[in-house]
């Protein structure tokens, strides 16, 4: 099984879920980050937050950085977090034994620091699962946010390269019931957590 294992597709088809399912408490052990949606008392989104992994596990006491603001128009991003707080969490992430990155391949591309401290990471000796915001949410993010072509470069190539490298699989999610897609999760697992 490769080292690297990263799930990708159209937003609610059962990703992080998956993951998370799968790997239970052990993400108690994982380093790197998550991110969360933030919805309102409304069902509205508010806006997404960065945590460190462990949080994951259902672990307390972990406050969310709110890198996207929703709850203005138009949306505003905070890129200081990406700047300064991800690297730091992908950094430190090496020293966890398997790393966990949900999601990456947004708008932190732009950033020189996000994009050299992920580099690093990608290729540390250090196994990494998690989720590669996929072609058609990246072009909706971009739109929304109003980002330019070095975004979608940046992203096109990420993913490009991620598809070449013999260390890292990417599977394309259909769906929550995706038996490829649960049985790679589960075997990376079994042999990168055990």
């Amino acid at each position: 099984m490769e080292k690297h294992l990263f799930l990708t597709g159209i937003s609610g088809c059962g990703k992080t879920t998956m993951i998370r399912r799968i790997l239970g408490d052990k993400l108690a052990f994982a380093g790197g980050f998550v991110t969360e949606r933030i919805r309102g008392t409304e069902g509205e989104l508010l806006g997404y937050d960065l945590f460190p992994a462990a949080a994951a596990a259902g672990i307390e006491g972990f406050c969310g950085l709110r890198f996207l603001d929703y709850s203005c128009t138009p949306p505003r991003s905070d890129n200081e977090i990406f700047r300064v707080d991800a690297v730091r969490l992908l950094n430190e992430a090496q020293m966890y034994p398997f790393i966990l990155l949900d999601e990456f391949g947004g708008y932190e591309l732009i950033i020189p620091q996000f994009r050299e401290a992920l580099l690093d990471v990608l290729n540390c000796d250090v196994p990494c699962i998690g989720v590669l915001k996929g072609a058609p949410n990246a072009a909706q993010l971009q739109k929304r946010l109003g980002l330019g072509d070095r975004y979608s470069a940046y992203r096109d190539a990420l993913e490009a390269a991620l598809r070449r490298d013999s260390d890292t699989k990417i599977v394309d999610v259909k769906g929550w019931d995706d038996k490829k897609a649960l049985s790679a999760v589960a075997q990376w697992c079994e042999e990168y957590t055990a």
